[in-house]
């Protein structure tokens, strides 16, 4: 059983991960947590979050909070896989080792922890995937470039165009899609505020939004789950 939870950012809410949350959010939708094979993150995992080494294995964190929390996930007895955010070290995520999972590559930060690559289309337990993420830093004046903020969390031009040729090889269909920022009406779903088209442009500023928008006129799809607006959004 796949299990979807919103924003992490490393220890601030690990919390969406604890066996406590975990069992009350199954129980409310009368699943059995015993059956979690896989928990997929929707961006901003921040982990790793400091600057460590890395090798084949994934990384060795040196940092005392990041050690910790690696630790905390090792123990679960599940696959974690997150998806890229904008409060993510984009520094450490080039430099972790690829492996071939799901029909695809994914980056391994640990023996059961991966990072999905923006753009892939996963199979995961029988169904397929359309991985997204990314999203602009409306604080990022606040913050430290490649210390608390990287450029990297927009999509680069040839990320774009692969993402779409495979989208176009796949003939636009896939079950799900995982993203970090939604799409424009996804995110107004979940924000009043987002319902007037003044307000819709603030949305647009973020390439990442108007991509998703483009990506979702290509596809048929049956749910896009994404994160970044402080709960899950589901359309």
């Amino acid at each position: 059983m796949i299990y979807i939870t919103g924003d992490t950012h490393n220890i601030t809410d690990m919390s969406n991960l604890s066996s406590n949350n975990m069992k009350l959010c199954c129980m409310e939708q009368g699943a059995d947590f015993d059956g979690i094979t896989t928990a997929i993150v929707l961006g901003d995992f921040g982990l790793p979050w400091n600057i460590c080494p890395v090798d084949s294995e994934g990384i060795h964190p040196v940092n005392k909070t990041d050690r910790y929390l690696l630790n905390w996930y090792k123990q679960k007895p599940f696959k974690i896989l997150a998806v890229q955010g904008n409060h993510d070290n984009y520094d450490m995520i080039k430099k972790l080792p690829e492996v071939e999972m799901f029909g695809s590559k994914v980056l391994k930060i640990s023996d059961n922890i991966f990072c999905l690559k923006r753009g892939e289309i996963y199979q995961i337990e029988d169904k397929t995937f359309l991985v997204l993420g990314g999203a602009l830093s409306d604080d990022k004046a606040y913050r430290k470039a490649h210390e608390s903020w990287w450029p990297k969390e927009e999509w680069s031009d040839e990320e774009r165009i692969k993402c779409i040729e495979r989208i176009e090889r796949i003939k636009g269909k896939v079950d799900y899609v995982l993203s970090h920022t939604g799409t424009t009406k996804g995110i107004a779903s979940l924000d009043a505020y987002y319902e007037n088209d003044e307000n819709i442009a603030e949305l647009r500023r973020d390439s990442t939004v108007v991509f998703n928008d483009k990506v979702e006129s290509m596809i048929v799809y049956k749910k896009w789950f994404f994160g970044h607006w402080s709960r899950l959004g589901i359309r």
